[in-house]
């Protein structure tokens, strides 16, 4: 029952409420390290070039992996940049870079920590990112001071953010940072409260939510909301992986409490998370169709994230024509080409050539590459 491992993240966090796939910065590399020493990350730079195959095919199937963005997306400030086009060439200068895709690891400074050149599949890619953030992993010096004695805030804020960075267990760290603190009111303070609440049942989390309104007045509301989606998400993740059902319930109590506007949402979405994490097909569809019944009528997005994952899944014939109907739906919502793509393969797969063919038609006929 392997279809579970590659939706875990994709529909629950890319097609409801964030940006499928790598969420890549929108703006030049000075302004990418302003951004990652803020949030106290390294940059992963894409260098490509607009004819480079390799290229299109990490974009295509690599960079739009649920497992890949999630792991980018947390870790890296992304960005891509054509190296024949605006800062790209000075930066293919400084960078020598001579072949596409050149993939950089870059920190807040400008210097490359890791480099590779060529696609990388999936695995590899990811791969790459762990070690690009091994060598970035500065802990060792502070764990010495540490077990030392020193217990001066500045030592263990600095040690928390090593940690965080190199994806070291590093919740200890934070909590004792914040017991030194007599006030959590700074701006400093609530950035390290965001950075942190990356659980839904650690305490630190409770505080950012507790510190709601200057989170969203530093960060921005739709980086508070997706924080505390993530985080939930999180937690139940753990509730499988420990099997402590009191985790899953866990979480829908944060959401209420963190952005009650979405809970009775999330109370429908939650339940798919946990089937999906459990491989439990049988409850994952029943939980599918609950919630596409009440959010998905009119979302044509909605409709075809679902469809296609299940085309992607499945190959029994009543999940398929369960998939066709809301595929078909958001098609009737949204004439978009690539619903309508999503359509004529599930009408394919159901044995329904003739009626695949009249929507490969009209998609010809919109121009469709």
């Amino acid at each position: 029952m392997k279809f579970i491992l590659s939706i875990f993240f994709s529909l629950l966090l890319s097609s409801i409420w964030a940006e499928n796939g790598i969420k890549f910065f929108k703006g030049t590399l000075k302004e990418a390290q302003e951004l990652a020493a803020s949030e106290h990350k390294l940059i992963f730079m894409d260098a490509y070039a607009s004819w480079c195959g390799p290229c299109k095919r990490m974009a295509k199937d690599v960079f739009t992996d649920e497992t890949v963005a999630a792991f980018y997306n947390k870790h890296f400030i992304n960005l891509k940049i054509d190296m024949e086009k605006g800062e790209g060439p000075q930066l293919a200068s400084r960078y020598r870079v001579r072949s596409y895709p050149t993939l950089l690891f870059i920190d807040e400074k400008g210097t490359v920590v890791h480099a590779a050149k060529g696609g990388r599949p999936v695995d590899q890619f990811i791969g790459l990112g762990k070690l690009a953030l091994s060598k970035n992993d500065n802990s060792a010096e502070y764990t010495k001071q540490y077990e030392e004695g020193d217990r001066s805030p500045s030592l263990l804020k600095a040690y928390a953010y090593a940690l965080l960075n190199g994806a070291k267990p590093a919740m200890k760290i934070a909590n004792e940072y914040i017991k030194t603190q007599e006030t959590l009111e700074s701006p400093e303070n609530i950035e390290f409260l965001y950075d942190f609440a990356n659980d839904a049942d650690a305490k630190i989390f409770d505080l950012m939510v507790d510190k709601k309104s200057a989170v969203i007045a530093l960060k921005s509301k739709s980086l508070y909301e997706e924080k505390v989606k993530t985080a939930c998400n999180t937690t139940i993740k753990k509730a499988v992986e420990y099997k402590m059902e009191s985790l899953f319930d866990l979480a829908k109590k944060k959401m209420k409490v963190a952005q009650p506007k979405f809970y009775k949402e999330y109370c429908l979405l939650a339940p798919i998370q946990y089937a999906a994490a459990q491989e439990n097909q049988e409850d994952y569809v029943r939980h599918v169709d609950k919630y596409l019944k009440k959010y998905g009528q009119k979302n044509a997005m909605l409709l075809h994230q679902y469809a296609a994952t299940f085309l992607r899944q499945f190959n029994q014939k009543n999940l398929l024509e369960k998939a066709a109907g809301w595929s078909k739906k958001a098609c009737e919502i949204d004439h978009q080409k690539k619903y309508l793509k999503t359509y004529a393969a599930l009408l394919q797969k159901l044995g329904k050539v003739a009626e695949s063919k009249e929507i490969l038609d009209k998609i010809k006929a919109l121009g469709a590459s």
